[in-house]
């Protein structure tokens, strides 16, 4: 009956908030020059995974260049219609955070044949399975639209409370029972929350953008952690089906643009991995316990600390549950993304083997509230 309960819960809760309508088909270009006197600038339409990354990569970096000032005032664009070889064409790019920037450019027309033939060589280089290149400023770029420039105040907040609920899974996560199913319901609720408002969230964010995203997912999460402290005979399983959760992310996360590039696929992967190991609870508690806290604050600890280094980690766990249609996500690797997916496993080896030997081999104690009986001398 719980693990019912769990599936009811875990599985349509991803599925129903995550998956997205697909977008709109292109504009051609004459319609684009008009559209965009009203819309900010049109993400690439999603059809083959390759030439989405170079196209992505592309228009991250026209908007850099927008939102720095260090714009081309003089942009080429394929036209049918050669009689009307300029035009000027007002564009409105939004920066982030409520941050907006009309800006006016002198559009020159180029050939449509010449577009039709640089895109046709352009998507046979991309059949052919190379991977896409990315150099510094590209890699710059693809940051900044992580990021942004430097930290910010709710980066700062963010990365310090995941690395905190990350050290107290990792070290004291099996040997604190109503403590980690607190911790267990604030991530969870915080975490649904958050997918929730990312993929609701309007074309120019909301008001007061961070704030909002800071103050509603605590405050549910807090709202899931009082509540998980009394309904511990389910919450037990969520604890497993968390761990499932993170482990799904992180596997996906070590490929570029993602394992499973389906998206139905993706989500039924990371619920499937949810209920399994809430199912491992059942078979076996106490290990999978340890090695489900042990998983959860090792990721949660990277993730963190991403939001201080800027490894774009944090871009694989945007690319899977920002399914908004007025956001444009995609997920690289680099040599700095693989060293925080390899500390992951570093983090939870050494927690796990910390947490086994303290609660199992030294103290010899079970995942609950342990009672200890008292002897009575007797008369």
């Amino acid at each position: 009956m719980k693990i019912s309960l769990l599936l009811c819960l875990f599985v349509p809760a991803i599925y129903a908030i995550v998956i997205q309508p697909l977008p709109t088909a292109t504009l051609d270009s004459g319609a684009v020059l008009n559209t965009r006197l009203e819309s900010p600038t049109a993400a690439p339409v999603l059809r083959h995974i390759k030439r989405d990354l170079e196209d992505t990569l592309s228009l991250y970096e026209n908007w850099a260049n927008d939102c720095t000032g260090n714009n081309d005032n003089n942009a080429k664009v394929a036209v049918s219609d050669l009689n009307n070889l300029w035009s000027t064409v007002t564009s409105t790019v939004y920066c982030g955070n409520g941050n907006v920037k009309t800006l006016t450019k002198t559009v020159t027309a180029t050939k449509t044949s010449t577009s039709k033939s640089s895109s046709t060589n352009k998507s046979s280089s991309s059949s052919k399975g190379n991977k896409v290149k990315c150099d510094d400023k590209c890699w710059s770029t693809y940051l900044w639209h992580t990021y942004g420039y430097g930290i910010t105040v709710a980066q700062g907040f963010t990365g310090i409370f995941c690395m905190l609920i990350a050290i107290y899974f990792l070290i004291f996560g099996y040997s604190s029972f109503r403590g980690t199913l607190a911790a267990t319901g604030f991530v969870f609720f915080a975490v649904m929350t958050w997918i929730g408002l990312v993929n609701n969230e309007p074309l120019h964010g909301y008001p007061h953008n961070e704030v909002t995203y800071i103050c509603v997912s605590v405050g549910l999460g807090l709202v899931g952690a009082f509540l998980f402290i009394f309904i511990y005979g389910v919450a037990l399983y969520f604890v497993g089906g968390l761990a499932g959760f993170f482990v799904a992310v992180f596997i996906l996360s070590w490929k570029e643009n993602l394992v499973i590039q389906i998206q139905v696929a993706r989500i039924c992967f990371i619920g499937g991995m949810g209920v399994v190991f809430a199912i491992m609870i059942i078979l076996l508690e106490s290990y999978t316990i340890i090695f489900s806290t042990s998983f959860i604050g090792g990721y949660m600890f990277i993730l963190g600390l991403d939001l201080f280094i800027h490894t774009g980690l944090i871009n694989a766990f945007l690319t899977i549950f920002d399914g908004n249609k007025n956001h444009t996500n995609v997920y690289i690797i680099k040599t700095p993304t693989y060293v925080s997916l390899a500390f992951v496993v570093v983090l939870t080896l050494a927690s796990f083997g910390w947490q086994y030997y303290w609660n199992i081999i030294t103290k010899k104690k079970q995942f609950g509230v342990n009672i200890e009986e008292k002897k009575v001398d007797k008369c």
